[in-house]
């Protein structure tokens, strides 16, 4: 083990000077001064067995003392050897952790004579990279997409900065740039696992003197997998092979300057053929969103011409369930005038699509603004050509549009509810991204604003939900082996900001829906009576009473059987009884003048004696004479806190605002209304409850027929 693979450069230590350290005759040097991180005595017996050999490249004399501090127990010498050269030379202690289980290495230096201790990294070489050997490029920052530098580069030192303008990387001495991004690191446990890339190497489109390393972090720390020396007095290509990669973690590459640099670019690259040939078609479903979906397909299409590999291998098909679009609009896509079958009607109109052509292996469904890195198209190729399983599907994550640094979930899986997976993490960390990698136990379902799967694993198509729950539908219904990566995802405007009484509706007959028609999610009427309270009571207790009666309506829609959902593949009806419901929490637009006068209602209100029985039994204030409740009519609460039962407790009004689409929603305390929608709720569930069993059957029976391609069909040729 060359003990410079353990140096963080980056390091203060004075003595450290890139990749030299000095140590002055008489001085001890402790090595985790300048360690990336802690050297695991178990992990290292991992990596290199009992005895191993610790390297370096030096000049002098000095004395290598290695060690095992463990918390409980006696400091244990491991290892020691004097080394001399007066020359550059080579010198190594042998290491013995046979009598070792756990622990940390320390290494200690002393100078027996003023000693150089240095890094002697191979050159990179100039190579001519062919597009079928690169597995993905190096992705920067653009005015368009996302300008977040650092979920593409990091930078240490005054003097470097990525220029938008000649969309470059700029280094002046002593910089660095780190490349263990979210956009541009490499998972190395995800291409091990999954395909059959078991060499790597990286390439630089590269001007400049410096030296590169190859970074990789993962639960057990950091370590230096390989380091060259990059020198061009003109821009080009270099190749720096790594060959075999670890299987766990992450890694990205770090330059640091040693003369002024310029990157144009680089990327990963294997010699490992590919497993299967691969051809894409993607499916974007639209209605009247005319001005997004021709600017994201005239994005995408642009760069999928560009790619040199990929140009013919890509195919884009845009559905257009409002039918107002042209051919001409959209230039770069396939249109299909459909009628308005919702989303789940668009995405199974593309899929048979290319299922007729015939000559594609895999499809991709994505939202029509289509938010998203052309180089997560890129990378997802290249992973599915070099798989090892042909059930593979990728699902990209979701970024916040807002904030977009910021994850809103990796993956998610289904249970009663949906449970995202790494909420909230900050992208721009790299612990994060090792997180952001770790799997779920459970399985997982592959949402449609990115989900891209094999067609030749398609047993069944997505049950008719028009919108809201198909994605989950059709990913349990079909035997996908889904997988997440960081680098792909799609931006898109936070879930919460978008709630209202019709997604309320959506979801709650959705996820009903699941537990009625999916074998392995079957479950008690108990569990279905948990979900429908639990959404029920959130929402009638915190004056969303318009919303609280839709999740009745869904209830009464389920309720109806099988053929409600044929009957009304079209829901005209049900929208508009839905905005009849839901009148009392209609938004409308505000005033910064309005919006100053609000206050923040930043506390719950608490009565003096028994506060949290008399909320309980007053069923959150509605059984309290309206002389107890206080007049609030500037009280407001952020559309993302809702809905909130004990913000509105105690409250006759409170005032919502949407700071995102800038409008508010006036709630008010209205106990008929509360007792109206409780007492139909109970009334529908004793039903419920009465008919769940034959439901079931009836259920069971008829979405046979109803997640086949003969349906489908049916449904378009109407």
């Amino acid at each position: 083990m060359d003990i410079f693979q353990l140096v963080d450069r980056l390091s203060s230590e004075p003595c450290l000077m890139g990749d030299e350290l000095y140590i002055e005759e008489g001085k001890w040097f402790r090595w985790d001064q300048i360690q990336l991180a802690s050297l695991d005595a178990a992990s290292l017996k991992e990596r290199y067995g009992d005895q191993f050999s610790l390297s370096l490249n030096f000049v002098g004399k000095l004395l290598i003392k290695v060690g095992i501090s463990a918390e409980g127990k006696s400091f244990t010498w491991c290892g020691e050897k004097t080394v001399e050269a007066h020359k550059p030379g080579m010198g190594a202690c042998e290491i013995d952790l046979g009598r070792i289980q756990t622990g940390t290495l320390e290494i200690s230096l002393h100078a027996l004579e003023e000693s150089v201790v240095f890094d002697s990294p191979v050159c990179a070489t100039q190579k001519d990279i062919h597009p079928e050997h690169v597995l993905y490029d190096f992705l920067s920052p653009t005015y368009e997409l996302c300008c977040e530098e650092p979920l593409y580069y990091r930078f240490a030192g005054d003097r470097a900065y990525y220029s938008f303008e000649d969309k470059t990387v700029h280094l002046k001495k002593d910089t660095s740039v780190d490349l263990l991004t979210y956009f541009n690191a490499f998972s190395s446990v995800k291409w091990k696992k999954y395909t059959n890339v078991d060499h790597l190497s990286a390439y630089l489109d590269f001007a400049g003197e410096a030296l590169a390393e190859i970074i990789h972090i993962s639960e057990k720390g950091k370590s230096v997998l390989a380091a060259w020396k990059l020198k061009a007095a003109r821009r080009a290509t270099l190749e720096l092979p790594l060959g075999a990669y670890p299987d766990t973690g992450i890694i990205g590459l770090r330059i640091h300057a040693e003369q002024e640099c310029t990157l144009y670019g680089g990327g990963y690259l294997t010699d490992a053929p590919e497993t299967q040939p691969v051809r894409l078609g993607i499916g974007i479903t639209t209605y009247r969103r005319e001005d997004a979906v021709k600017a994201s397909v005239a994005r995408l299409g642009k760069a999928i011409a560009e790619h040199p590999l990929y140009h013919d291998a890509i195919d884009i098909t845009v559905v257009d369930n409002g039918q107002t679009l042209a051919p001409e609009d959209i230039p770069d896509a396939t249109l299909i005038p459909n009628r308005n079958l919702g989303g789940t009607g668009g995405f199974m109109r593309s899929l048979i699509h290319y299922q007729d052509e015939g000559a594609y292996t895999h499809c991709l469904f994505m939202d029509d603004d289509a938010s998203c890195e052309a180089g997560s198209l890129f990378r997802s190729m290249s992973f599915m050509r070099h798989g090892r399983d042909s059930k593979t599907s990728l699902s990209g994550a979701m970024l916040y549009e807002n904030i977009q640094f910021l994850q809103w979930e990796n993956g998610a899986w289904f249970d009663g509810g949906c449970h995202s997976l790494h909420r909230n993490l900050d992208l721009r960390d790299a612990q994060n991204l090792l997180l952001n990698e770790k799997e779920s136990t459970t399985r997982i379902y592959g949402a449609w604003w990115f989900f891209l799967f094999p067609i030749s694993e398609v047993k069944q198509y997505s049950f008719p939900f028009f919108v809201r729950g198909d994605d989950i539908d059709f990913s349990y219904s079909n035997d996908f082996q889904v997988v997440l990566l960081n680098g792909i995802s799609c931006w898109q405007q936070d879930f919460k900001t978008k709630e209202n009484a019709l997604t309320v509706y959506l979801f709650i007959r959705s996820h009903v829906m699941h537990h009625l028609t999916i074998p392995h999610l079957k479950c008690s009427f108990r569990t279905i009576w948990k979900i429908l309270w639990g959404h029920f009571a959130a929402y009638n207790n915190s004056y969303f009473y318009g919303t609280a009666a839709c999740v009745n309506l869904a209830i009464t829609h389920i309720l109806e059987g099988p053929e409600f959902w044929e009957k009304n593949m079209i829901p005209t009806a049900i929208l508009k009884k839905i905005k009849e419901l839901s009148a009392c929490e209609q938004p409308v637009s505000y005033t910064e003048e309005e919006r100053r006068e609000l206050v923040f209602a930043d506390r719950n209100i608490k009565t003096r004696l028994f506060p949290a029985f008399l909320r309980k039994v007053s069923l959150n204030g509605h059984l309290l004479p309206g002389r107890m409740v206080r007049h609030t009519p500037k009280d407001m609460i952020y559309k993302w806190m809702t809905p909130n039962r004990n913000r509105v407790y105690m409250r006759d009004q409170v005032i919502v605002l949407d700071t995102v689409s800038r409008r508010k929603t006036v709630l008010m305390r209205d106990a008929a209304h509360y007792f109206m929608n409780i007492f139909s709720f109970l009334r529908l569930n004793f039903i419920f409850l009465l008919r769940y069993k034959s439901l079931c059957e009836q259920y069971a029976q008829k979405t046979k027929t109803q997640r086949t391609k003969k349906f489908w069909i049916k449904q378009f040729d109407k």
